[in-house]
């Protein structure tokens, strides 16, 4: 081979080289003319609220005891009391009761109505049996869009109570959790969530700061449901 076409010949390998990325460098695009697509940018992060898991050592290790069984709510959204024991004479649960409790939970966009986990209703005695008092059900089953929710699953209340601080209300329903519990407290808005994880998910605290009048779109009615359309 001449010397010029020698000379050629490597100047032009040297100039594809430094065109054509390598094998995962992920390049192709430009070779066919077209731009390379941009990054997709991660979810933008939630001012108002902040989260974290909890640790197995900072849990309840002893069980807490079984409670007397008095529920005494008031739904803020229906305008409706009810005032009920969840244990029937043997000590189980008594379906009449829990009957009424899971209508008085029901959800206030669609008015369905789910049985919710008994466990929520044991730990809302416990907390019933410590103040004393009437509680507020502020949220109770919602059959919303945001189905991780545990609203959707029904096995979450928003609650207060008169006379108590939401952080005072918030600081006890900690103490009674010896795993699989989410509780969060929401200062703005004046409640403070809590609620039974699926199983196998760990305990989970939150503070939501979201104005009360804030709406992200997922409590809105879930796909499935299918009301009634008016007729006039």
């Amino acid at each position: 081979m001449r010397l010029g076409s020698l000379f050629f010949a490597t100047s032009l390998a040297l100039a594809i080289a430094l065109v054509v990325p390598a094998p995962g460098e992920g390049g192709g695009d430009a070779i066919a003319g077209k731009k390379k697509s941009k990054s997709k940018k991660g979810k933008k992060k939630d001012r108002y609220f902040s989260g974290h898991g909890v640790d197995r050592e900072e849990l309840r290790t002893e069980a807490v005891s079984k409670p007397s069984g008095d529920v005494w709510l008031y739904s803020a959204n229906f305008r409706e009391e009810v005032k009920v024991n969840i244990y029937d004479s043997s000590g189980g649960f008594d379906d009449e009761a829990l009957a009424q409790l899971d209508h008085i939970f029901r959800c206030k966009r669609t008015g369905e109505q789910r049985a919710v986990d008994p466990r929520l209703y044991e730990t809302v005695s416990v907390i019933q049996d410590h103040f004393g008092k009437r509680i507020e059900l502020v949220s109770g089953f919602r059959f919303q869009e945001n189905e991780t929710s545990r609203h959707f699953h029904a096995s979450a209340a928003d609650m207060r109570i008169e006379g108590v601080s939401i952080r005072e209300l918030y600081d006890y329903a900690e103490t009674l959790d010896t795993g699989g519990m989410g509780i969060g407290i929401y200062p703005r808005s004046g409640f403070v969530h809590v609620d039974w994880r699926a199983p196998g998910e760990p305990s989970y605290r939150w503070t939501d700061r979201s104005p009360p009048e804030r709406d992200s779109g997922g409590k809105r009615p879930s796909h499935r449901w299918r009301g009634k359309k008016p007729t006039s």
